[in-house]
């Protein structure tokens, strides 16, 4: 699981102002596991955490297991034994999966202790989010209103592609759900000042642009993406198979629109961001221990409206709503570091020690 630094949820933050590689995993982590390639992956198949880890969910055929040795299958008159098919499971995807039902329940807890529930509709929410983000990454003026059952088969299509189970996609639009419920508590009672409306109206006004990146821990890796791109290899297709960045990746390496003084992006990358041309490709960059390759998709140029004229009530609720995004994504982080975990199973226990190393 990526140990992110800044907050998990505004991508550049994360991507580009200086997070410490030595923690960070190749594998895919708790909160983005659907958005990772996790290729020969049986999800459906994973082992169940006993216990109140899902003491909340609806009983279902599965909460009946048959013994360990239980036989699965037969080939040949020979029988594979559910012992067998656990036990590799677990050494193989185990991990993965406990840490996504892990997050599940700290937001869970953290939820029932603020007295805040959900409700189907909220998961549902959470999934046509999914959904529009999937079917419009780059964000137009002149986007058209989101094609639902398009968006829903790219969605099934990607999950497809990466072995990722309905289950596991639901459990993540839950998680994701109750994050919200909880940053929406937690933010409903600020009080916006005029510098945040100012700062809000400088993001939406000011001219920005959106960039794709390539992210790369190594100036070997880096070297080796260049000389792709100079044989005439796609950038986004380069980025989805090796960016090393699991929540970009799955994007193509796209990032949200910046402005050129946007606090969320590292200087540097503005700096480099704003000089490309559309279609230009940057040199690459190294910050933060991690080695970046940028390309300019598209600029936005600065709006005539000035902060008189802008209305208020709408700079008020993007305001609202950017840092409810900021919060619901950083809690996963906040959560998963001051909670008391134990991991009883030995296997499972020995991968969580190797990865986070408590």
């Amino acid at each position: 699981m990526a140990r992110l630094c800044g907050l998990l949820g505004l991508l550049t933050t994360i991507l580009l102002s200086g997070c410490q590689q030595q923690n960070v995993s190749t594998g895919p982590s708790v909160f983005t596991a659907w958005e990772t390639p996790a290729p020969n992956e049986t999800p459906s198949a994973a082992p169940k955490p006993t216990g109140d880890a899902l003491s909340s969910q609806p009983a279902t055929a599965t909460d009946h297991e048959p013994p360990a040795d239980a036989i699965v299958a037969k080939v040949g008159g020979k029988p594979i034994y559910r012992s067998q098919l656990t036990e590799l499971l677990i050494h193989s995807h185990g991990l993965k999966i406990l840490e996504q039902l892990i997050l599940l329940q700290l937001a869970r807890q953290r939820a029932a202790d603020l007295s805040l529930s959900i409700t189907p509709a909220d998961v549902a929410t959470e999934h046509e989010n999914a959904l529009q983000r999937i079917a419009t990454p780059i964000v137009r003026p002149d986007t058209p209103p989101l094609d639902r059952p398009a968006a829903q088969r790219q969605l099934e299509q990607i999950l497809r592609a990466k072995n990722i189970s309905t289950r596991e996609w639901d459990l993540r639009m839950e998680t994701l759900a109750l994050l919200r419920k909880i940053a929406v508590a937690e933010t409903e009672q600020m009080q916006i000042s005029e510098a945040m409306l100012r700062e809000q109206y400088n993001l939406d006004y000011a001219e920005r642009i959106q960039v794709r990146h390539i992210q790369l821990s190594s100036l070997e890796a880096a070297r080796n993406i260049r000389t792709l791109l100079a044989s005439g290899k796609d950038f986004e297709l380069l980025a989805r198979q090796f960016s090393e960045n699991p929540l970009t990746a799955d994007q193509g390496g796209l990032l949200p629109p910046f402005t050129r003084h946007d606090p969320a992006v590292s200087p540097l990358i503005r700096e480099a961001a704003f000089q490309l041309q559309e279609g230009a490709i940057s040199t690459t960059i190294h910050e933060g221990g991690v080695y970046q390759i940028l390309r300019l998709e598209r600029r936005f140029p600065a709006s005539q409206v000035s902060f008189e004229q802008a209305d208020p009530q709408t700079l008020r609720q993007r305001f609202l709503d950017r840092l409810i995004r900021l919060r619901q994504d950083e809690l996963q982080q906040e959560l998963l570091d001051t909670a008391a975990i134990s991991v009883l199973d030995p296997e499972l226990n020995s991968q969580y020690q190797r990865e986070h190393g408590r």
